[in-house]
């Protein structure tokens, strides 16, 4: 996922040909907009889109200015506005950097608007008194504005330009969108004295991509001082001539972005490009290293008050923590007392954190802290148990998929626990949440591998020790009138069953039931009762007495029951024939319906459901559904399996098809004969 961009391409002073070029022309001249540029039938992707980006082109290059180097971002956008959902196109946003008094400046705004009228091109410009700042926080400010006349069929265009002083700032891109995007280019001149990480997102292919060795020259205004530092009042000009590397990547008719079910956040499927300063290097002898390594990060967090400094506190656990070295000698299970004494002593305030913000004192002497401060002091109270514990970084589902080749700290946003029980065998902990069973991750942490922190620094799987169970046992009796009466028993196990908990807990057992009771409007529950809540390692039960009005009765007719749909999700979560990303499920799942249902004396079933067996590629998922009769007692069961927590976007059609037969199986009613 990472290449190299600039390093050093040639000796500085290597030639002296100034104002280095990008060769290819550019596919996008600003102000010039023909009448044929209106037609959304040459456009592609454009079904039920609110408008299409028509061109989106940005250079960044590396220029010499006074005391230092910039970076200068250009770019030109066109779009083509469909109808009134993409007038919202016409409120443009540049995200603006500042820090130690130094901020990035917006230069060179213009744009118009576009009309076709009388078959002619009437365009509007943008009043530059409309063009404002809004402070994020103190590190960010947003430079806005708003073309004006936009209706539906309008082009609007804009061109700006970003100088910053901060060169580690390289301008990242993004080439996917919301609405869909004709044309997508993005180029870099880049010294070969510098040298950035190129990082990639996304699973859209380039149209192209290209790499040269160009001749670059800039030169750099120097302030002369004095032998006491002092300014003289006058300035040096300095000339640097080198090689430079000049890329361009290119995407055509890029889809818009579209959430689709089981994803984990858009910034890990949104076709972009991101860099990282690596290394400045302006001879052999005087290299410059920026970007850290996962060892250096590492050392730097221990050190760190509100990291490492957690680690090596006493607490007021500390003596029972100790204690549980003798009175509990199996590793695992120490590991658990020591899990729920930190949760005894503290219970978690919502907030998700990597670094403590909170002395440690102060957290238990208030009984409530951040993941971050519950979780370190859980290290440090499995480190007082005798345990050789330490800290796991992870980043979250909802924050994004870890590069795991970037050693770039922002990558991350919490901590976990780890404890080794055995060579290779990591047990991984975490105090947030009681409903947890020791050694199950909270499921927002299921995302590829975590960093363990400490000397022997090294990558740490996430996957789930878990599955998500779900399994239905419903034994039924049918009257004359084709009403259903009995006993329904649904077991939520593993990650189904702390969603399950977390929802009692939440809403209380009483709106538990009624919130079921909602889902299955037609239903009657008669009894109700939420079984094993304190039990974590059993399944929670959910045990109800149900009544079921059968449909009309009619006299010598087929009586059609659709038993297994009063049981099963009737709509289908991959209604898209095709997927360009994978579908995540964070863990295996397994869904279980076994219903009895006794039949009147004298009632016969016309014909059997055939049964079915469907096996997707490899073993990685099954369903079956069988029927059987014996005397009056009809048997259904249906099971789907999906033993993977993540499928690639190739298998998609193969699950989504798994989904689609197995839903239409579900719907298939009984038929049954009245005497």
């Amino acid at each position: 996922m990472q290449s190299v961009v600039g390093g050093l391409l040639g000796a500085l002073l290597a030639c002296s040909v100034a104002g280095a070029a990008i060769a290819q022309d550019a596919p996008i001249k600003f102000g010039k907009v023909e009448a044929k540029d209106f037609d959304p039938a040459t456009y592609h992707n454009t079904a039920d889109a609110p408008a299409v980006v028509l061109c989106d082109f940005g250079q960044s290059r590396i220029a010499g200015g006074d005391e230092g180097f910039y970076v200068v971002f250009e770019r030109v956008t066109r779009v083509l506005v469909l109808n009134k959902a993409g007038y919202e196109q016409a409120t443009v946003r540049v995200p603006l950097y500042r820090r130690d008094g130094q901020e990035e400046k917006l230069l060179n705004v213009k744009g118009f608007t576009y009309n076709l009228v009388g078959g002619k091109v009437e365009k509007q410009k943008l009043d530059e008194s409309g063009i404002f700042r809004e402070q994020v926080d103190n590190n960010r400010t947003v430079g806005k504005f708003t073309l004006p006349s936009v209706r539906e069929g309008s082009i609007l265009e804009y061109t700006y330009t970003v100088k910053s002083g901060f060169v580690f700032n390289l301008q990242d891109w993004q080439f996917q969108r919301d609405i869909p995007v004709e044309w997508s280019e993005y180029r870099t001149l880049i010294p070969g004295f510098y040298t950035y990480k190129e990082i990639p997102h996304g699973y859209l292919p380039y149209k192209w991509q290209e790499r040269k060795v160009v001749s670059y020259s800039t030169s750099v205004r120097q302030t002369v001082h004095d032998s006491y530092g002092s300014s003289t009042g006058n300035t040096n000009m300095l000339t640097l001539t080198c090689n430079a590397l000049n890329s361009r990547w290119v995407m055509e008719q890029v889809p818009a972005f579209r959430e689709e079910a089981y994803m984990t956040t858009p910034r890990d499927y949104l076709a972009a490009l991101d860099f990282e300063l690596d290394k400045i290097q302006w001879d052999e002898k005087h290299v410059q290293q920026v970007t850290s390594t996962w060892e250096k990060i590492s050392e730097e967090m221990l050190k760190d008050d509100d990291f490492g400094g957690y680690l090596k506190e006493r607490s007021s656990l500390t003596p029972a923590a100790q204690a549980l070295a003798t009175q509990v000698p199996d590793p695992a299970a120490r590991a658990a007392a020591a899990v729920a004494l930190v949760q005894q002593a503290v219970r978690y305030n919502g907030e998700t954190r990597m670094y403590a913000h909170t002395p440690l004192k102060r957290v238990l002497e208030q009984k409530q802290g951040t993941s971050a401060e519950l979780n370190l002091l859980l290290i440090r109270t499995l480190r007082d148990a005798g345990l050789q514990a330490n800290p796991v970084l992870v980043s979250t589902r909802s924050h994004g998929r870890i590069q795991t080749e970037v050693p770039l700290l922002s990558q991350f946003n919490y901590t976990l626990a780890q404890v080794s029980l055995a060579p290779g065998q990591d047990l991984l902990l975490d105090a947030t949440n009681p409903l947890l069973e020791p050694g199950t991750l909270p499921e927002q942490c299921l995302n590829g591998q975590g960093r363990l922190i400490g000397p022997q620094g090294r990558w740490v799987s996430l996957l789930p020790t878990q599955r998500f169970l779900h399994f239905t046992n419903a034994r039924l009796v049918l009257d004359e009138q084709g009403n259903l009466s009995g006993n329904v028993k649904v077991e939520y196990g593993g990650y189904a069953g702390v969603d399950e908990r977390g929802a009692v807990a939440e809403h209380g057992e009483k709106d538990y039931v009624g919130s079921w009771q909602r889902r299955h409007p037609d239903w009657k529950l008669t009894r109700s009762a939420v079984q094993r809540l304190e039990e974590r390692a059993k399944p929670l039960l959910l045990d109800l007495d149900v009544h079921v009005p059968g449909p009309a009765a009619t006299t010598g007719q087929p009586l059609y029951l659709p038993v297994m749909q009063l049981f099963a999700d009737v709509s289908n979560p991959f209604p898209q024939e095709q997927r360009r990303y994978p579908v995540d499920f964070g863990m295996a799942h397994e869904y279980t319906t076994t219903v009895l249902v006794t039949l009147p004396a004298g009632y016969t079933v016309e014909e059997l459901p055939a049964k079915t067996l469907l096996e997707l590629p490899n073993g990685d998922g099954r369903f079956v559904y069988e029927a059987t009769l014996q005397g009056q007692t009809l048997q259904l069961t249906s099971r789907l399996l999906l033993r993977k927590a993540e499928y690639q976007p190739r298998e998609y059609a193969a699950l989504r098809e798994l989904f689609t037969r197995s839903l239409a199986k579900h719907r298939e009613p009984l038929v049954l004969r009245r005497p």
